[in-house]
């Protein structure tokens, strides 16, 4: 398996993904259809796999033919058939267990050598399931895994899929980015092969709740690996040096955030801010604390250009200024998580799922210093985080003849055996799965979940929603006023979705 990362290969990739995306631009209508947010039109894995699986079919017909020829003859030759019968059917399952790559990589060898190339971004339960993936090259598997900075990944997977032929063939997302990519018709629906193969890997492991973060409507377009959700770091003793409490709320944390940077510290208070995308979901988490959701679930009317809106976009710019000033708008969640590593950072809220990467010791220099603790609130008794997961999906021009192999190492990767080995790293979607040596974040993640605002909308509209806030509020970095920056999302929302009758 090769992995590739840093800045070059980052500029590599986003340079690539842009010569294609022109050069498709530049022929025909193709990635106008794909523009189109048609979903439906994308094609079902199923379909690819068709030829094989009447070979399959044939094959298995073929051999329940000779075997219960074989069952005729010994009965009629001897009495003790039902032991032939017995010793037939060892026999059958060892030769499926012989087909297999391995116990590591339980799924079937393909004849031919499989080349995947994937892409996404690393934290260490990815690094996990990277791994889980490399066990599938003891058969005729090869990865080429590129992982880039996570701004610079959802760039390059975006203008990718744009071109209807993509390079890569597996992308990792958020449930938000996923549905993104659903949405502009560039995810592949799933369910066929998940309805096929959900006996065989126990698929109904994995929670409900996850497969509906992974799902637009009643289509599934990725397989969740990894929940998530966003909570307070901290350095323990550094806070102790300044005789400062953990604040729990807001209006603490901006109190708390003067006094560290008045201590002398550059970073008060740091949050991710340099995205629309970030800029989105941390409004929507915001705003959730206050009890309201960006749309209405029912209707789709919009919500966010509210008090409740302008008091949730004031307090993430407060963020950026006044506890973050020059940190929040250009630091990427790498760049959040290095600096709480090297104790430029001393407090401030980031992804559970980079928790264990603070006791690395090839990375951090403050192994055992970082303490967690739930997302800030506004006192309603609802916290400032999102409950998320990251998994795989499929891209819409994946050569059909590859996507099942794809998806069988996906399933491999995210197995009952992969996922005990991954929750050493992070939170995994199946349920009743952890690791005794599992990161010390549990308590704070868990927390942040159950009285968090919750999974992001699957109302038909949320996605152009979250699209025309994430659009909007970055522009708030750059001098527009928070009621501008709303009223013109709203806008922006209220002529998409409703030209497209999304609102009732």
């Amino acid at each position: 398996m090769t992995t590739t990362k840093g800045k070059a290969w980052r500029l590599i990739a986003v340079l690539l993904a842009f010569v294609l995306l022109v050069a498709a631009c530049g022929g025909d209508d193709d990635v106008d259809d794909v523009d189109s947010g048609e979903s439906q039109t994308a094609a079902t894995a199923a379909d690819s796999g068709a030829a094989d699986d009447d070979m399959d079919e044939s094959m298995d017909d073929e051999s329940m033919d000779e075997s219960m020829d074989d069952d005729m003859d010994d009965e009629s030759m001897d009495d003790s058939s039902a032991d032939d019968s017995m010793d037939d059917e060892s026999m059958d399952d060892d030769m499926m267990e012989a087909e297999l790559i391995s116990d590591e990589c339980p799924i079937p060898n393909p004849s031919e050598v499989i080349e995947i190339d994937a892409i996404g971004w690393e934290f260490p339960i990815i690094t996990q399931y990277a791994d889980e993936l490399e066990d599938c090259e003891e058969g005729n598997y090869r990865f080429n895994l590129q992982f880039l900075d996570s701004v610079e990944a959802r760039t390059a997977m975006t203008q990718d899929a744009a071109t209807g032929s993509p390079t890569f063939e597996l992308y990792q997302g958020s449930n938000a980015f996923i549905g993104e990519l659903a949405n502009q018709g560039f995810l592949m629906p799933l369910n066929d092969l998940v309805a096929k193969y959900s006996d065989q890997f126990d698929l109904d492991e994995i929670d409900e709740a996850f497969w509906r973060m992974a799902s637009i409507g009643d289509q599934i377009y990725a397989v969740p690996m990894v929940s998530n959700t966003m909570h307070v770091f901290y350095n323990k003793p550094a806070m102790e040096e300044l005789g400062l409490s953990v604040p729990t709320t807001f209006d603490e944390a901006f109190q708390t955030c003067r006094a560290i940077i008045d201590s002398g510290y550059d970073i008060g208070f740091l949050y991710m801010l340099s995205a629309g995308w970030a800029w989105q979901i941390e409004f929507d988490s915001v705003l959730g604390s206050m009890g309201v959701s960006p749309v209405d679930p029912q209707t789709g009317a919009p919500n966010f250009n509210s008090p409740e809106g302008v008091a949730a976009a004031t307090t993430l710019k407060r963020m950026a200024d006044e506890c973050a000033s020059g940190y929040a708008s250009s630091y990427s969640t790498d760049d959040v998580q290095a600096a709480f590593q090297t104790r430029e950072a001393i407090l401030g809220h980031t992804w559970a799922s980079r928790a264990a990467a603070m006791d690395d010791p090839e990375a951090s220099t403050v192994v055992g210093e970082i303490e967690f603790a739930p997302a800030l609130g506004t006192g309603s008794g609802i916290l400032a985080a999102p409950a998320y997961i990251d998994g795989w999906g499929i891209p819409v021009g994946t050569p059909a003849d590859k996507v099942e192999a794809i998806f069988l190492a996906m399933l491999a990767a995210t197995d009952l055996e992969s996922m005990q080995a991954a929750a050493e790293f992070g939170l995994v979607t199946r349920n009743g799965v952890s690791h005794p040596n599992g990161p010390r974040d549990a308590a704070a993640a868990q927390a942040s979940l159950v009285n968090g605002r919750g999974a992001d909308l699957t109302h038909p509209a949320a996605g152009i929603a979250r699209a025309k806030l994430g659009e909007a509020l970055i522009t708030i970095l750059d001098g527009t006023p928070v009621e501008e920056a709303l009223a013109a999302a709203e806008a922006a929302y209220l002529a998409e979705a409703g030209d497209q009758g999304l609102l009732n």
